[in-house]
């Protein structure tokens, strides 16, 4: 018996070693399995590493190539920030660099950007589209040629509304009713066509807009904008420098030959009314706009998707929608073949096979892009603050070629 029982407690810790080796088998491949996991992470992290470093490299030189002073790229997909970019200097004489905190002016994306916040305005009742823009203003304006028909916001956002960038628009003493109410009879200030019949893109046009704005609500463009659609997207962003919160990160901006062209320390010299005076607030939404890269793209994020951006509704998806429609006499009233909606254009050649929306913006060395490509929900966001300015097919060559390479790098062109 006594035998019996050692040989069973012999085999009962022969089970016992058996199970502690068959564990100590699983632990070990568990941890061959996790080392090779994170072999194949790493390897991945350094490829991903090394493919960002060569797309770095690339992005430097177009901008060096093109002379930038300083100068972001960034591009979005499926909502989220891919890829960031910045180059260069915020001004010369201080060297400091250009950062994810640099705000840069957006020049005529800041046409892009107020229509933003008017398609909000008409989503929450405030305006309509097709609302002759006297109401708004107050007083009788239009074409004195063409008195029964109403300039509308469609036409100003469209660029249909017929209106000249003449002397008087030149002149900063000149106030706007002055230069579009009825009862003025400036035929100067208006083409001789019909308003809704022809294309010409005009800077006028969307700083009526602006002035639009101001009428309507009661405060000035730039302050109302921070609180009603910056704000609540976390952007600090103004159509003045004096508003911006952290000044110090504010770009100079350069001519086309990197000559100086508004130093920061000007633009916070100038005074800017923070009341209403439509009046006299009629350029302020044309292209005075400063806000960071990340703020622009996320905006664009908006614009890509169903309007939303990190949860937050900024338009509603029939905004979205309207931003993108193609105008014509059938559908909108409007019987130019203009390729603006609403403040956004639509591009056709910028990717192969292809639309995308968005809106340029240039003055003197300034360029700033925006565009979004709905269908694979990507967003290009281009800013510089002063650089050479050459077009190709109507976009500047530094947009196509960084956009090149991001469309090369994240949608398999």
């Amino acid at each position: 018996m006594a035998g019996l029982k050692l040989r069973r407690r012999g085999d009962m810790m022969g089970t016992i070693k058996l199970q502690e080796w068959i564990s100590m088998k699983k632990i070990v491949s568990i941890m061959l399995a996790l080392a090779m996991i994170f072999s194949l992470a790493l390897a991945a992290a350094e490829e991903s590493m090394e493919r960002l470093g060569r797309m770095d490299e690339r992005v430097d030189r177009i901008f060096r190539d093109t002379k930038a002073v300083g100068g972001a790229f960034l591009v979005a997909q499926n909502g989220e920030i891919v890829y960031e970019h910045y180059y260069g200097v915020q001004q010369k004489t201080t060297g400091v660099p250009v950062t994810e905190k640099s705000y840069f002016r957006c020049a005529s994306v800041t046409k892009l950007v107020t229509g933003i916040g008017l398609m909000k305005m008409m989503d929450d009742g405030m305006l309509e589209p097709d609302e002759d823009i006297s109401t708004y203003l107050g007083y009788a304006a239009g074409n004195p040629r063409y008195p029964d028909t109403p300039v509308t916001l469609r036409m100003l956002m469209s660029h249909t509304a017929g209106l000249n960038e003449n002397s008087s628009y030149s002149s900063k003493s000149s106030k706007l009713s002055n230069m579009i109410a009825l009862d003025q009879k400036a035929k100067a200030n208006f083409k001789d066509v019909r308003p809704g019949s022809e294309y010409a893109y005009s800077n006028f046009g969307a700083g009526i807009t602006g002035a639009i704005i101001e009428s309507v609500t009661g405060e000035d463009v730039s302050s109302f904008m921070r609180e009603y659609l910056f704000e609540p997207l976390g952007i600090d962003a103004a159509y003045t420098a004096t508003q911006l919160e952290e000044p110090e990160y504010l770009t100079a901006t350069y001519h086309k030959d990197g000559s100086l062209y508004i130093a920061p320390s000007y633009a916070l010299r100038q005074t800017y009314d923070a009341q209403a005076t439509p009046d006299t607030h009629y350029r302020v939404t044309v292209g005075s706009l400063l806000i960071r890269p990340r703020d622009l793209t996320r905006l664009g994020i908006a614009l890509c998707g169903d309007g939303t951006v990190d949860g937050v509704r900024v338009l509603s998806e029939d905004a979205i929608a309207m931003m993108r429609q193609e105008q014509s006499e059938e559908t909108t009233g409007i019987t130019s073949d203009s390729p603006y909606s609403f403040f956004t254009i639509r591009q056709d050649t910028l990717l192969e096979g292809r639309r995308v929306y968005g809106h340029q913006g240039t003055d003197e060395g300034i360029v700033c892009n925006l565009y979004v490509e709905p269908e694979s929900q990507t967003v290009f966001c281009v800013m510089t603050n002063g650089c050479k300015t050459k077009r190709e097919d109507g976009i500047m060559r530094l947009t196509r070629r960084l956009c090149a390479i991001a469309e090369e790098e994240y949608l398999g062109k």
